[in-house]
């Protein structure tokens, strides 16, 4: 791993233990939990990182059930792609899992073109409602409930991960977000969404650029963000400056 991978893996668990309120140790790694947010999925997972060269889907599914079984869901993150990853992921699939291949992007040139000007700063008291409208739009929908749940949880993320938010409005609307956690000097951008609406037309460049470089001017070298590997914003991101780093690969099990 270079050093950089070793500086984003040691943000990313520094990162779980802040916004768990308790773990558990699984066969597999450790699993992660925040008891006042048992229905927030990236609350609530297992983060895999014990070699899998002969362990097979059921194995892995079985140890989920077991240290997830208070849960609704299951989850297994920050799996490291490789052939074994590959080979367990049908398998996985078989039995109720759906799998995300992430593509993790470290920010190592300057964009194409900045457009941060058209973004603002604002506190997380202040995205409530922007938040519930996005959770209920993104993913083909979700209940009120859920909703709003997920958008309580910036409160956390706010005082846990020294998260700030930025974003983008149409008139006092706003219509895109982009939120940035630090720790030391290596911040991550994550969350971001533009409303179906307001698309293409550089909102979400805006938002990310503003706060990345938020990021760097409180004194972070390092910025990174996760991309799904098989979707379109990584091209994006590739404009803003971010170039491959390495993957990982999310597996989840909703309830029936």
């Amino acid at each position: 791993m270079t050093e950089a991978g070793e500086r984003v893996a040691a943000f990313q668990r520094t990162l779980a233990q802040r916004l768990s309120t308790r773990t558990l140790p699984t066969a597999f790694g450790t699993a992660y939990f925040h008891d006042g947010f048992p229905r927030r999925y990236d609350s609530n997972y297992v983060w895999v990182d014990a070699p899998l060269g002969d362990v097979s889907a059921l194995m892995l599914a079985a140890e989920a059930d077991r240290a997830q079984a208070e849960l609704g869901h299951r989850q297994l993150s920050y799996v490291e792609d490789g052939s074994d990853t590959r080979r367990l992921a049908p398998e996985l699939m078989s039995v109720g899992y759906r799998g995300e291949r992430l593509l993790t992007m470290l920010q190592t040139r300057d964009p194409d073109a900045w457009n941060d000007d058209l973004a603002e700063e604002v506190g997380a008291g202040d995205i409530g409602t922007f938040l519930v409208r996005v959770n209920r739009e993104a993913d083909g929908g979700m209940h009120a409930a859920d909703a709003e749940m997920l958008s309580s949880f910036r409160h956390v993320l706010a005082e846990r991960a020294a998260a700030r938010f930025f974003v983008v409005r149409d008139g006092g609307e706003i219509v895109a977000i982009a939120e940035v956690y630090t720790i030391g000097d290596v911040a991550q951008v994550e969350a971001v969404y533009t409303l179906q609406a307001y698309r293409g037309r550089g909102f979400g460049r805006a938002v990310v650029l503003a706060g990345s470089r938020a990021a760097r001017d409180a004194g972070a070298d390092l910025v990174f963000l996760d991309a799904d590997d098989e979707d379109w914003p990584k091209e994006l991101y590739g404009k803003l400056g971010f170039d491959e780093l390495g993957r990982f690969w999310s597996f989840v099990k909703s309830p029936d």
